[in-house]
């Protein structure tokens, strides 16, 4: 049986007078817009970031002498599969990195039946109270020993080292920006101020200030042509100049846009192309999920394994693989050389394409060279002891 932290072990403390610190995310950006939570710039990015985290498989990890092996239990199962009795695995995951992302921090308090998980409970609009040396989790008037609760940070404070700050100290400048480029290109979109054409009309003032009177002057001359057919006006009496309005390139918006939205990409770790500026590719995305999402997934997967386990040779682990872009004959040329190398055998190998194992002799054999000798039997060649001419 595997033993986990009980939350309740300790007893309670007087807490001291302190300041609190909130995980809100309520910052505006400016002064009529919307919080920076929920700034489409900010939620596009943060979405992005906690569905891939969350799509990673958490495995149950062992130390063995041979190299970490991984485990399949109750305890796996209740992390990987069904968390939180109201959610799965990939849900539970996405809420928890898209609080980090927002406010910096997120907080779980897990629940037990006897020495077994139960439930892990997300905590919301939690505050932190600050202590000598240590800290109190505060949630709804209650407060809580950081020992007891699963405490998720992104980006540490500076002097608070125990909470996050999350990611809006680095893009809060750039989504202002953001957001008076947005604000200045729906007001010229939805802006009345566009003729195509301004007429001059010989003709009393007065006269045309009566809407009636300068409907009729016009249709005078509009109502009797045909589309496409050239007007026929008396020389000097109209005179007609096209107008070339302004449009988003000659104001520099749009350039201006793809620069911010670059450096709020920047900010993230995010490749550009993920937020719809410039095309896909392979290596950068591979290096988001090597560094920006397995950073995030090593926050989560440390603290699941230093509050959750007592065993100090086990640990959890997401499974970043499952997220990697491969071109299907590098995959299979991968495969190949590891299965000549022995370090796959051919069940193994078809596990990479998600195909099911093979009950087949020799399947679950490690084989050397490309005539797939046995392991066992690769000292047994005839070459190794003469050739043919050995016995």
């Amino acid at each position: 049986m595997i033993k986990i932290r009980n939350p309740f072990k300790r007893q309670n403390r007087s807490v001291s007078p302190a300041q609190f610190f909130y995980l809100g995310g309520n910052e505006s950006i400016l002064p009529g817009y919307t919080r920076l939570s929920d700034n489409e710039e900010i939620k596009r990015c943060v979405y992005k970031i906690a569905d891939l985290t969350s799509n990673m498989t958490i495995m149950l990890m062992q130390n063995n002498e041979n190299g970490d092996i991984r485990l399949k239990n109750e305890l796996s199962k209740k992390i990987d599969i069904n968390p939180n009795n109201l959610m799965c695995r990939k849900t539970f995951i996405h809420k928890i990195v898209t609080d980090m992302c927002m406010s910096g921090n997120a907080v779980v308090l897990p629940s037990y039946s006897g020495e077994f998980i139960d439930n892990l409970t997300i905590l919301n609009d939690c505050s932190f109270t600050c202590k000598p040396n240590s800290y109190m989790v505060r949630h709804n008037g209650t407060e809580t020993d950081p020992d007891d609760v699963l405490h998720f940070v992104l980006n540490p404070h500076k002097y608070e080292y125990f909470r996050g700050v999350g990611l809006a100290p680095l893009v809060m400048g750039t989504i202002k920006n953001v957001a008076q480029a947005n604000a200045t290109k729906s007001g010229f979109l939805q802006s009345k101020w566009k003729p195509s054409l301004i007429i001059s009309i010989n003709s009393d003032s007065e006269e045309l200030q009566d809407p009636v009177k300068r409907r009729k002057i016009l249709e005078n001359y509009t109502e009797t042509t045909e589309s496409g057919e050239p007007w026929l006006i008396p020389v000097g009496e109209l005179s007609i100049e096209k107008i070339q309005p302004l449009t988003l390139n000659d104001l520099a918006i749009q350039d201006s846009l793809t620069l911010d939205i670059k450096s709020i990409a920047c900010a993230f770790g995010i490749p550009p192309f993920m937020l719809g500026i410039g095309d896909f590719n392979k290596e950068q995305y591979n290096n988001f999920i090597s560094t920006t999402i397995m950073s995030i997934a090593t926050t989560i997967q440390q603290e699941l394994s230093r509050k959750l386990l007592y065993s100090p040779n086990m640990y959890f682990k997401f499974n970043p693989k499952s997220l990697m872009q491969y071109n299907i004959t590098e995959k299979v040329q991968f495969v190949k050389e590891m299965m000549s190398g022995g370090m796959l055998n051919r069940n193994e190998g078809r596990t990479e394409f998600d195909y099911s194992p093979v009950d087949n002799e020799g399947m679950n054999e490690y084989v050397v060279l490309e005539n797939y000798i046995p392991v066992s039997k690769v000292g047994d060649q005839g070459k190794l002891k003469g050739g043919e001419n050995s016995e």
